[in-house]
């Protein structure tokens, strides 16, 4: 299985356009989003990509009602926010934890409870294991502090990622 790594939006609509074309491409099967979507027009487009969301809250992310009821209002939406900044997620038998912030992600890494963690806040593209579990940040859509654009696409068969950077 594919699942696209999302994370720090940051209501960057024309990189959310980029990514969600390459998620296409890449022919992802789930999306993780991790968080800073800043605005409802950016869960909104998110999650009329095709293939289900699962989402966590980050530090950054304006009126939560608002994104709530953008999601509610479209039945074609695919998202589904989990209620606070983490997630135990399983899919296909595996258990992914999701999460915003990098000092939960490490935590759960360490348990070694999870096949692999991903995280965001950062800004900075990161992998790492973590004993047997895989630890990934995906980088960020944002414009700052730094040009590079970029999201991951996991691979449950290889337990890896790859990153999708902008050019």
């Amino acid at each position: 299985m594919k699942i696209a790594i999302i994370s720090d939006i940051h209501d960057q609509v024309a990189n959310l356009q980029w990514a969600l074309e390459e998620m296409r491409r890449e022919q992802v099967e789930h999306v993780f989003a991790l968080g800073d979507y800043c605005s409802p027009y950016i869960v909104e487009r998110l999650g009329l990509v095709g293939v289900p969301v699962t989402a966590v809250w980050g530090n950054n992310d304006g009126d939560k009602v608002a994104m709530f009821k953008a999601v509610l209002a479209d039945k074609n939406n695919s998202i589904h926010f989990k209620k606070g900044v983490f997630a135990e997620v399983e899919l296909a038998g595996e258990r992914y934890f999701i999460t915003h912030y990098p000092l939960l992600a490490e935590n759960a890494a360490l348990s070694g409870k999870y096949r692999a963690v991903f995280y965001g806040h950062t800004h900075e593209q990161k992998k790492e294991y973590r004993g047997d579990t895989l630890t990934v940040n995906p980088g960020k859509l944002a414009l700052y502090p730094n040009s590079l654009v970029s999201f991951a696409v996991y691979d449950s068969e290889k337990n890896d990622v790859k990153f999708v950077r902008k050019k």
